[in-house]
């Protein structure tokens, strides 16, 4: 093999881009049945996901009535700290199912009890009926759904992946990644609806979700050949000192997939709740941009996605956070008493250099273990990021404004985040992979 067949995950082999279909075999010829289940299922699940964040607003005076307005929010948005515990162990939970039964079963089950537990969301009365138990059971319920989510994480956005040649799994993780953002603008049209509805008609979002389960379960209801299975075989108790091993970069998997969090719920969850308290902008207005804004995440992802594989991936990743860091509090110093233009210059802002550090994430993770083992680090790593870094970000953000009453202060943390996590991925010690041992089952041309 010759020095050009070697090639860090991040800069793509360019014979792969344009041999692809000399290859042969289907799996490298673009998406297959089971993927666009994946995409389908994985479109559902973030709807479920994301209808908590848009609701927040609506949720914080019915479970948390006895507190002011901000401390509500602070407070609706602290019970996502409970999957601190249950993403990590959901992950390895189902992990476990998809070593015996499959992937593909692991995300059916996954889905369905997400959908089920925010059905259970929608019929759970509020802190006026049954008191204090309204916001413990809520709490409970968060819990069970953080643990089943944390099944579509640690499974979809690498399967998808598999038995591609490099260029087609760039493009699948495009498209995973497109699938998401299609979840969440439903969810974001659906809450929209909501607010110029009856008091109550929160909880009919909450219902969708169960026929959303329904559909999903029966689109990945495949069986799973015995090669697919054992891509989990690193889902043994046995196998979690691995963790310790590759401790290194099992954070940058959780940083940067914090990061990526966080350039989602800044501009689409906290910049909701947050602008109306220092502007005149309304919810219901901020609502309506929501949807426009993640539509056009949308379609920027498959757009930024072609530009970036002209570059090294880690280039791009550490440009974008770097920039943020450094515009990040300036923008939020001009929050305060701005008009509508400038509130959506600083949320597309977020979203562009965002989808720009997430096009090449995925399958730079993929990069940094072994084979044998990708699913349980990066399944462990991304669900440590998302709960620490990504979901705590809205109230804690909320609450560094809260005490000190300055419009840049959350945003000092964001840039500190955001710093960190361009030094941790820029001095990553360089490995060559053969493009081979980074994208399995892909024969030879």
């Amino acid at each position: 093999m010759n020095r050009e067949e070697n090639c860090c995950v991040t800069k793509l082999d360019p014979r792969l881009r344009g041999d692809d279909k000399k290859r042969g075999g289907d799996d490298t010829k673009g998406l297959n049945q089971k993927d666009t289940s994946i995409l389908i299922g994985n479109a559902l699940d973030h709807y479920d996901s994301a209808i908590y964040g848009f609701l927040g607003p609506v949720l914080a005076p019915v479970f948390f009535p006895t507190y002011e307005p901000i401390v509500q929010l602070i407070l609706v948005y602290s019970v996502l700290a409970t999957s601190l515990v249950t993403r990590p162990v959901g992950s390895f939970i189902f992990g476990m199912i998809a070593r015996h039964y499959g992937p593909l079963s692991g995300m059916a089950y996954s889905l369905i009890g997400v959908s089920l537990s925010t059905v259970c969301l929608g019929f759970l009365p509020g802190y006026g009926e049954i008191g204090w138990v309204a916001p413990a059971s809520l709490i409970c319920i968060r819990m069970i759904k953080g643990l089943f989510a944390a099944g579509e994480s640690t499974i979809a956005k690498l399967y998808i992946m598999e038995h591609k040649s490099s260029s087609y799994a760039l493009k699948a993780s495009h498209l995973y990644q497109s699938s998401s953002m299609l979840g969440t603008i439903l969810a974001s049209g659906a809450v929209t609806l909501v607010l110029v509805s009856p008091h109550e008609a929160w909880r009919w979002c909450f219902w969708a979700g169960g026929l959303t389960g329904v559909v999903g379960y029966g689109l990945r209801r495949y069986s799973s050949s015995p090669a697919e299975t054992k891509a989990f075989a690193s889902y043994q108790v046995s196998s979690l000192a691995s963790l310790w091993t590759h401790k290194a970069n099992v954070l940058r998997v959780a940083v940067a997939t914090g990061f990526g969090h966080i350039t989602g719920t800044i501009p689409f969850v906290f910049m909701n709740s947050f602008v109306p308290l220092v502007t005149s902008i309304s919810l219901e207005t901020m609502m309506v941009l929501n949807t426009v804004l993640l539509a056009f995440d949308m379609v920027l992802i498959p757009l930024l996605g072609r530009i970036t594989l002209r570059y090294e991936g880690v280039k791009v990743m550490v440009l974008a956070s770097v920039i943020l860091s450094f515009t990040i509090v300036p923008l939020f110093a001009y929050l305060p008493e701005a008009s509508l233009g400038y509130v959506v210059f600083v949320r597309v802002w977020i979203v562009f250099w965002g989808v720009a550090f997430m096009c090449p994430m995925n399958f730079w993770f993929k990069s940094l273990f072994p084979l044998s083992e990708q699913y349980l680090l990066v399944g462990m790593g991304g669900a440590l990021g998302a709960t620490t870094l990504g979901r705590l970000t809205t109230p804690f953000c909320l609450w560094l404004w809260y005490i000190s009453e300055i419009s840049f202060v959350p945003a000092v943390y964001l840039a500190v985040i955001m710093v960190f996590t361009a030094y941790i991925i820029f001095t990553i010690k360089p490995k060559l992979f053969h493009v081979k041992q980074l994208i399995p089952h892909t024969t030879g041309a």
